[in-house]
């Protein structure tokens, strides 16, 4: 997918002369790259001036900050962080586009990664992991639907955690994201990021924010910094869900300890044994996670 930085700006790599609009701007630059939107790749360019200054705006203060980048397409929302004073990584799969970032503004010092993301489901590219251990650092991304709760999860799960993370995310990913217990929605993938930090709804985007078009609405979400996930938390608790409406005792039993220990572990984390694992929140997991395996 692809953002945007200040699409008025006169002089912006790649763009039409000022004045032009943000769509055009883009269309401009995918005929420069001789790109088109690619479905394989989820790339959905944003359109919309005000979406990607929100999004920015999310983040807060950047100036002298690291910032990663998923799918900087065109390098839209890219030039708006580097406008703002942050030096940026960016992964880009699309090699055509990498190509076209290479001449742009890889020469005004962005770091640029071409290959996926993500290794593999579950673990991140190791140029991702090496810049997130080397100091503070943010996210900013306009991220493909499909990788967007497996970059949010295990970004929030790195050792050294975003200070900040700021992405435009399909809308019913930003709901389970930002769901509680009792809602419909709530989950695996919220409690695990919530586990990690605090998730929150920044705005809701419509369909024409977007070139090409996508068949459903999309939001931004933020997300700040609570505590790091204990080891194996993520992978227990994916395990835990599949027994979310049983009774908690019965759930951890399914989980493969005997009824003493889910007893046991239930009381210690100061839980009614009477509740479903489905109504437990992020922290009350946690907890009962610590119980079943101290050692984690």
């Amino acid at each position: 997918m692809s953002r945007s930085p200040r699409p008025e700006a006169d002089g912006a790599p790649g763009g039409p002369p000022a004045g032009g609009k943000l769509k055009d701007r883009v269309l401009a630059d995918l005929a420069a790259a001789n790109c088109q939107p690619l479905g394989r790749f989820g790339q959905n360019f944003m359109v919309d001036a005000q979406v990607l200054a929100d999004l920015v705006g999310a983040l807060g203060d950047i100036a002298g900050s690291r910032v990663l980048e998923v799918g900087p397409g065109t390098g839209i929302l890219t030039t708006r962080l580097m406008d703002a004073g942050a030096a940026v990584l960016a992964v880009e799969i699309d090699r055509g586009l990498a190509a076209h970032l290479a001449t742009t503004l890889v020469p005004r010092g962005l770091q640029l990664v071409v290959g996926d993301v993500l290794e593999s489901k579950g673990r991140l590219h190791a140029a991702v992991r090496d810049f997130a251990a080397a100091g503070d650092w943010r996210l900013a991304a306009n991220l493909p639907y499909d990788v967007a709760i497996p970059v949010l999860l295990e970004c929030s799960a790195l050792p050294r955690q975003p200070l900040a993370m700021v992405a435009t995310v399909q809308w019913e990913c930003g709901r389970r994201l930002c769901s509680r217990p009792g809602d419909d929605a709530w989950g695996a993938s919220a409690a695990v990021l919530q586990a990690a930090g605090s998730p929150r709804m920044v705005r809701k985007i419509g369909r024409d924010s977007f070139h090409p078009r996508p068949n459903v609405d999309s939001a931004i979400v933020a997300w700040t910094p609570g505590r790091p996930l204990p080891d194996g938390f993520t992978t227990w608790c994916r395990a835990a869900f599949a027994y979310r409406r049983k009774v908690l005792p019965r759930a951890v039993m399914d989980l493969g300890h005997d009824r003493p220990t889910a007893e046991a572990a239930c009381a210690a984390a100061g839980l009614d044994a009477t509740r479903r694992l489905e109504s437990l929140d992020a922290p009350e997991l946690v907890a009962l996670h610590a119980r079943l395996v101290p050692t984690a």
